[in-house]
């Protein structure tokens, strides 16, 4: 009886496993035969292969049932091995980057893959322009452009490049637009996936050299006047520019001394450099600020000096407020009272004539005189010409060479001295200078231990000479630059302005200074310039200058209907007057109110009118009021 009791609870808990079981078991699990099998296929026209930069593509995967065929690309599960590379959603696939790389696609627990490649539609990656890129700084930027050589075949211009500059300090780049910043070498790169592609860019200066007023080191005292430094750009072509105001100017100490477009000035005791930048180049100069001079002394009380000597300037140094002693022979400015006696060159004093005269050394706002006396001494030789120029074969008389003496006198010594060439493209014999080379040269003439030396400067013939000009009308003090291009027998050009030798047939009327033709009185003259064996003439015209234009009345009240006479007169800078009424023109603002013809003013209604006068490019203007 036990014993059935409990199969029977045996019984009766099998049977509630077993109950549980088919309840939590999948009903199609259990009735297996109800289930239809299934396969899991791709669609034929899957693509493989994908274009890096390409549309998305569609990947199709079908269900092959007992019942038929079902698309089920939307139901399914999608998988990519790398989404770096390759993007699925749903089956669409999208490119990102080249590789190879596997999709798998898995619905109702089976399971398919598929390799897809993405690839570049390029075989490579080319710049235009490919070539070096040659740019200079300031100048303009350089817009490349990054093309796609395309696989099969032809270019087209590519997006989302990525462009690099390999030294940004010389040149950089965005979107391809390069530009120039310093002097120097860099490559520009463009990438765009795995592809890549370089150009070279040389930037340059557009400039040369950059030449300061002043170098070196330079010495300023504290409270002195700021220092003007002015910078001058020497282009490629030698061609000189004031860049002043453009370059850049930096002090390295400020608290010593500030720059601003060259003005130095001095703030504090100490060092400085001063630095110029432009276009790649830069050019320093040392300051030194002093302390504030007490005084100057020098290392002579006086000097004496022979007519014809020369000797250095003396030494000058400077008693700072500190008490320091400082040497300042660089830093001073220097003058005479006199150059009757004595003069300064190149650094030197040279005795002229027997006299006196005072040296004054200035330094900031502090002076110091000294002494200077001239004495007799032998004097030197003088020549009449200051150079020749000559054609190769042309022979000219020696200069006349004279001789000073000591005391005073002056000895014609012509026929008495040797003469000899300093190189063998002159010589000189029975009284003339022969050119025998082309080049430069000179003649010397010896004397009594004393020589004087005559430039010789022997030129190809010209052919033609020819002014830029034959004729000018010009006004009573003004000037008028003269161009001459001569043409040698070979056919080579040149200007020779500067070479021509200038004669007037009027000095009163015009002279020539240089290559520039000076007026300076009224009239005619005629210019002639000479050159080799070859001249011109040049007419010349001076007239006085309109300076104004006077009214004989102004400010008109004028009765309705009535009419008055005005003159005008020219004044001109020589002084002179002219009545110039009937040549000038007349014009009224308001012809209704008031009317003018040659200086007759009529008086037409009421009102008010201005009245115009024009001559000779000058205009004078009257008020004329027209009373009831």
């Amino acid at each position: 009886m036990e014993r059935m009791k409990r199969m029977s609870k045996r019984s009766t808990f099998l049977l509630a496993l077993l109950m549980f079981v088919f309840a939590a078991w999948p009903a199609g699990l259990i009735r297996a035969e109800e289930s239809t099998t299934s396969t899991v296929q791709w669609d034929s026209q899957n693509p493989t292969t994908l274009n890096l930069g390409g549309s998305p593509a569609q990947l199709k995967v079908w269900s092959l049932t007992e019942k038929g065929k079902e698309d089920v690309t939307q139901k399914a599960e999608w998988i990519s091995g790398d989404s770096s590379i390759l993007k699925v959603d749903k089956g669409l696939i999208t490119p990102v980057s080249k590789g190879q790389i596997k999709v798998v696609a898995t619905y109702e627990k089976q399971t398919v893959s598929t390799t897809i490649t993405v690839k570049s539609p390029y075989s490579k990656l080319q710049l235009n322009p490919s070539s070096p890129i040659n740019l200079t700084i300031g100048g303009e930027s350089k817009q490349l452009t990054a093309q796609g050589v395309l696989t099969g075949g032809g270019t087209e211009n590519v997006s989302g490049v990525e462009w690099t500059s390999s030294n940004a300090a010389v040149a950089t780049v965005e979107d391809g637009l390069v530009r120039p910043l310093a002097k120097g070498v860099t490559y520009i790169k463009a990438s765009k996936d795995e592809l890549k592609a370089q150009t070279i860019v040389y930037v340059r200066s557009s400039s040369q050299a950059l030449v300061l007023s002043a170098t070196g080191a330079k010495s300023v005292f504290l409270g002195s006047s700021p220092i003007q430094v002015s910078a001058t750009d020497v282009n490629l072509t030698g061609g000189k520019t004031d860049v002043t105001n453009t370059a850049e100017w930096t002090s390295s100490n400020p608290l010593v001394a500030t720059v601003e477009q060259g003005k130095i000035t001095p703030m504090d005791a100490g060092n400085s450099t001063i630095t110029a930048s432009y276009h790649g180049l830069s050019k320093t100069l040392k300051i030194n600020v002093l302390p504030t001079v007490e005084k100057l002394v020098s290392s002579k009380a006086s000097l004496t000096l022979e007519t014809g000597g020369k000797t250095s300037l003396p030494s000058i140094s400077a008693y700072l407020v500190n008490g320091a002693k400082k040497a300042v022979q660089s830093d001073v400015k220097w003058s005479l009272s006199s150059e009757s006696a004595v003069k300064i060159a190149n650094g030197k004093l040279v005795a002229v004539n027997p006299g006196s005269a005072t040296l004054t050394a200035t330094v900031g706002a502090l002076k110091l005189d000294i002494p200077v006396t001239v004495q007799y001494k032998v004097l030197k030789l003088t020549a009449s010409e200051k150079k020749y120029v000559l054609v190769a074969g042309q022979e000219a008389s020696i200069p006349t060479v004279k001789a000073h003496m000591a005391g005073g006198g002056i000895l014609d010594v012509t026929n008495q001295v040797s003469w000899v060439g300093t190189t063998a493209a002159v010589t000189v014999a029975n009284g003339k200078v022969k050119a025998v080379n082309g080049g430069n040269s000179g003649i010397k003439a010896m004397y009594m231990n004393k020589y004087v030396k005559v430039p010789v400067i022997v030129e190809g013939a010209i052919s033609t000479l020819t002014p830029s000009f034959s004729s000018a009308d010009m006004n009573l003090k003004g000037s008028k630059s003269i161009k001459v291009i001569g043409i040698y027998t070979e056919g080579k050009k040149a200007t020779l302005s500067s070479k021509v030798k200038w004669t007037t047939s009027n000095a009163s009327v015009a002279i020539v200074k240089g290559s520039s033709i000076k007026a300076v009185g009224i009239g005619n003259a005629t210019i002639t310039g000479t050159y080799q064996d070859k001249s011109f003439n040049v007419e010349i015209k001076v007239t006085p200058k309109l300076l104004k234009l006077v009214l004989s009345n102004k400010n008109l009240k004028l009765p309705k209907g009535s009419s008055q006479v005005l003159s005008v007169n020219a004044v001109y800078d020589s002084g002179a007057t002219t009545d110039v009424t009937s040549s000038a023109v007349w014009t009224s603002s308001k012809p209704s109110i008031v009317q003018v013809t040659g200086g007759q003013v009529k008086a037409i209604d009421t009102g008010s009118s201005s009245i115009k006068v024009v001559y000779g490019g000058k205009t004078v203007a009257t008020s004329a009021r027209v009373l009831k």
